[in-house]
């Protein structure tokens, strides 16, 4: 990469979970601990019903389905208690080479920002542990927004805290649900799937990475 190239867009807006990490098998590991001690199964289709939505949509659902006799908050703090004790013993699943994508584009000049369904708290931890929590203009979070993903929110939020326009912004997601949100925030989006949403329908994307080195070749650029 050279600073000299012109670019078509300002910013880049990476997704976390999946994106940065490959932390849905985490993810979903936690939430059918918490599910057991509770006395009930969760099986991983449930739990891939709510790929790319916030903590507190997914357990406000699951709470009323289940007949679950504990609040949403408190699902919420013991899920992240179980799915933090999980990191700390297997550390953090970063995908590859992807550190070294983020300090690239930094370096290049694009403006970066986080817009993840994740809690804010995890998402600093998670910068923070990786090194590059400073490489990040704006972090938005899905306990900072109203409507989740597939809703464009929390994207129009990431634009409006990096000062640039959505259409100069580019995203990289890897559920379908977030790339309609990009979409309907009016970016361009790269999806980058992984083995717990390869899957996916990602027809919506403007281009598709299988591998974090095929990223730099579909931005577009003069």
């Amino acid at each position: 990469m050279t600073s000299a190239i012109c670019r078509d867009y300002d910013a880049i807006v990476f997704d976390m979970d999946g994106v940065l990490i490959d932390s849905e098998p985490v993810h979903y590991e936690s939430t059918r601990r918490l599910f057991d001690e509770l006395g009930q199964s969760l099986r991983e289709s449930v739990n891939n019903e709510f790929l790319g939505s916030t903590d507190r949509h997914m357990f406000e659902v699951l709470r009323e389905r289940y007949g679950l006799e504990v609040s949403v908050d408190w699902l919420i703090e013991r899920r992240k208690a179980i799915y933090m004790e999980m990191l700390k013993t297997d550390g953090l699943p970063w995908r590859d080479e992807i550190l070294e994508l983020v300090s690239g584009l930094s370096t290049f000049g694009y403006r970066l920002a986080v817009a993840s369904s994740g809690l804010k708290r995890i998402i600093l931890h998670t910068l923070k542990e990786g090194g590059i929590d400073h490489l990040f203009d704006a972090v938005v979070s899905g306990d900072e927004i109203t409507k989740p993903k597939p809703a464009p929110d929390i994207y129009l939020e990431a634009a409006r805290r990096l000062a640039v326009e959505p259409s100069r912004c580019l995203a990289i997601e890897d559920t379908d649900v977030g790339v309609r949100a990009a979409k309907a925030a009016g970016m361009f989006v790269i999806a980058f799937p992984n083995s717990t949403t390869a899957a996916m329908d990602f027809g919506l994307a403007d281009a598709i990475a299988h591998t974090t080195r095929e990223i730099p070749g579909l931005i577009p650029h003069d």
